[in-house]
């Protein structure tokens, strides 16, 4: 949360409660051959650091042979990190083990600097923000949002040790601009972004929101489950429901499946649109974001061009039940296969 301390106090922020602890643990999908390589596990922390930590200790110990950890989350790499330095440690051997993940939190882009981490598809949550606010006003004024095919398309940037400092300094600069921003006139339409976690991931998001707010007169109500579950995120949506001057929302879907009903009546009443984890089959006017399963396969590409040889790779991730997390891992998978 470093880089946005003097923004918390800008925008509104809400965290419910869940109803219960998330599972944690490997997932159902078993052993998975892809090219060269091998995927021993993939496994799940329900967005609990503790559990991403324990879950690579875990791995570690089982699979003394791994060539790789493969983070589909923010929080995932540095947790890996963590747990590798640990092992390192307590043997008293350099550790073998190449780490890869997603989303460009500072403990990661650390690592990467530090030649730990061997590289991350970055997002750019910041554009989440921003675009999902602007896409909400104009709908909510009755104006066409141009698209393809219903999507806003946020492309990501492959980040290692060779082009880290440009993309630092780029970041750098934008979060300034969001902390230089006017607060909204009194009476301003209200709209609002619904995370699917408390990651400080989302700390850009927050920052184009607020960009978003100061540039077109509106408050943005910036609302975090405070964990991933889809009882938590529901929570959050009821209550948004009940505010009657409400005028739109963007949300990260955990679970189009489950959610379906839920998306349906946020619909209903309000212009609804995505960002990061899709819900195609929803009556949500647009998706913001990446296409997660070409972001997959760009994971498999700087995984592939690592470790030529191939290996065993370990996966980690909040959920498989998002689709963001599914579409990434395929992605990777049928990159790793040399799929065209």
């Amino acid at each position: 949360m470093k880089r946005l301390l003097p923004l918390l106090a800008a925008l509104p922020v809400a965290f419910l409660p869940a109803c219960s602890k998330p599972a944690a643990g490997t997932s159902a999908s078993g052993t998975i051959t892809a090219g060269k390589f091998t995927i021993v596990a993939t496994m799940t922390d329900g967005a609990d650091t503790v559990a991403a930590k324990s879950n690579a200790e875990n791995a570690l110990r089982l699979h003394p042979d791994l060539a790789a950890m493969a983070g589909l989350y923010g929080y995932n790499p540095p947790a890996c990190l963590e747990a590798v330095r640990d092992a390192a440690k307590a043997s008293g051997k350099p550790a073998s083990v190449r780490i890869f993940g997603f989303d460009g939190l500072e403990p990661t882009l650390a690592g990467i600097k530090s030649g730990e981490i061997t590289g991350t598809i970055v997002q750019q949550p910041f554009e989440y923000g921003y675009q999902s606010m602007k896409s909400l006003k104009a709908l909510a004024d009755g104006q066409t949002v141009t698209s393809r095919n219903g999507t806003i398309d946020i492309p990501v940037k492959v980040i290692t040790k060779d082009n880290i400092a440009p993309h630092e300094a780029a970041l750098a600069e934008l979060m300034k601009s969001a902390a230089a921003a006017t607060p909204p006139p009194a009476g301003a339409p209200r709209f609002v972004f619904i995370t699917n976690n408390n990651s400080s991931f989302w700390d850009e998001a927050r920052a184009g929101c607020l960009k978003a707010q100061a540039e077109l007169g509106i408050t943005v109500d910036f609302q975090m489950p405070d964990r991933q579950e889809v009882s938590a995120q529901n929570a959050v949506i009821e209550n948004v429901l009940n505010k009657p001057d409400t005028k739109g929302v963007a949300i990260t879907v955990m679970s189009a499946d489950a959610q379906a009903d839920v998306l349906a009546a946020i619909a209903a009443k309000v212009p609804l649109v995505t960002h990061d984890s899709d819900a195609p089959s929803s009556p949500r006017k647009l998706y913001h974001g990446m296409d997660n399963y070409s972001a997959g396969r760009e994971l498999g590409k700087l995984i592939r061009s690592s470790l030529p040889d191939g290996g065993k790779i370990a996966v980690f991730v909040g959920s498989m039940d998002a689709q963001n997390a599914r579409e990434r891992q395929q992605g990777m998978i049928d990159e790793l296969s040399a799929k065209p």
